[in-house]
């Protein structure tokens, strides 16, 4: 089956603290009418725009652009301030291979928007695409992804061709989740956006139907931490993701003869995704590890257990008025009270933050 498997989008955050950045850009373009700025403004090279989420404006070559504000740790004191948000589309991407050019080119990019010195940067979303083609969207059963989809998510939303009433794209999750799954006409998507001739070309010609299959990741938010760093992301960390991503949920076909969904076979949809995405990792079977920064072993299951314990002990210490007072009080009188408690933690505290 032909495919293909990108990095479609891709936004990092620069640590930058100093507001002269934003100062070069914003007098340009300091009292101009928003709806010229939603156009654009030209500057040089660059395109000159209006911003988004708190940034005050943006800073466009292509489908690179970087986001600007004067809320930076210089204004707002260290650690406080927002830096500068870059985005990266499929057209940047495309041309500046991730393990060939991508970090030098986005470099170049920032030192020409008047970013000095090396700054830290953080991966802030990545999407990655698997492109199926001569796989139908309109061959898929909304009931089916409602009923058979395993995984925490489920079906958030689905949209419909105006004219013609057949399926175009399949949600799953939230968008402001760690992971969102879109399955879609990419064909379609690329005619109403105005870029088919160039997805045509990287497709080398086809001109068939092309179903796209794209999770939009945020590492912070889903404790992805290999790839988190943009210094360390490259095409191996991207291969770990997606064996990830094809298990972080997956469509099966419903058994009713067995209540453990975990159980059930893959759709031949989902099959077909699963084998993609194994061929083109060329033998990389493991997938990236998913846990916070500190991770403790803390599960639900274990809060649970100890708000019970807790619980138990009030009520046995004292069953006429149990309370938390008076099972510290009844601890005391048997030699563990809360200065020998917190002994204990911090030994034990020692143990674990060294496992």
């Amino acid at each position: 089956m032909k495919y293909l498997i990108s990095l479609d989008t891709l936004h990092i955050n620069v640590r930058y603290p100093r507001v002269d950045v934003f100062d070069r850009w914003y007098r340009d373009v300091r009292g101009v009418d928003a709806r010229k700025l939603s156009i654009g403004i030209p500057s040089g090279k660059f395109v000159i725009r209006g911003g988004s989420s708190g940034y005050k404006v943006s800073v466009w070559s292509h489908d690179i652009r970087a986001y600007l504000t004067d809320d930076v740790d210089e204004m707002r004191g260290e650690g406080m301030g927002m830096g500068i948000w870059v985005q990266m589309g499929p057209k940047f991407i495309i041309d500046n291979p991730i393990d060939c050019k991508l970090k030098e080119s986005v470099g170049l990019f920032l030192r020409d928007i008047g970013v000095k010195k090396d700054w830290e940067i953080r991966v802030t979303r990545l999407d990655i695409a698997i492109d199926l083609f001569g796989e139908l969207i309109t061959d898929q059963s909304v009931e089916q992804f409602q009923k058979g989809w395993v995984g925490r998510s489920k079906v958030s939303s689905t949209f419909f061709n105006k004219r013609s009433g057949e399926l175009e794209t399949i949600n799953i999750g939230s968008r402001s989740s760690a992971v969102y799954l879109r399955i879609y006409d990419k064909v379609a998507q690329a005619i109403s956006e105005g870029d088919f001739a160039y997805w045509w070309d990287v497709w080398e010609g086809y001109l068939g139907s092309v179903t796209r299959v794209e999770w939009e990741v945020k590492p912070n938010k889903g404790g992805f931490e290999d790839i988190e760093d943009f210094g360390q992301l490259c095409g191996l960390r991207i291969v770990e993701l997606l064996n990830y991503l094809i298990n972080w949920g997956r469509l099966c076909v419903p058994d009713i003869r067995d209540s453990n969904n975990r159980r059930w076979k893959l759709s031949n949809f989902w099959a077909k995704v699963t084998e993609t995405a194994k061929e083109w990792g060329e033998g990389i079977t493991w997938p990236t590890s998913r846990k916070g920064k500190e991770f403790k072993g803390i599960s639900e299951g274990y809060i649970r257990g100890v708000a019970g314990t807790i619980s138990g002990a009030m009520a046995r210490l004292n069953p006429e008025k149990p309370n938390l007072y008076h099972m510290l009080s009844k601890l005391e009188e048997h030699g563990m009270g809360l200065e020998k408690i917190q002994k204990d933690a911090e030994w034990k505290a020692e143990i674990y933050s060294r496992l």
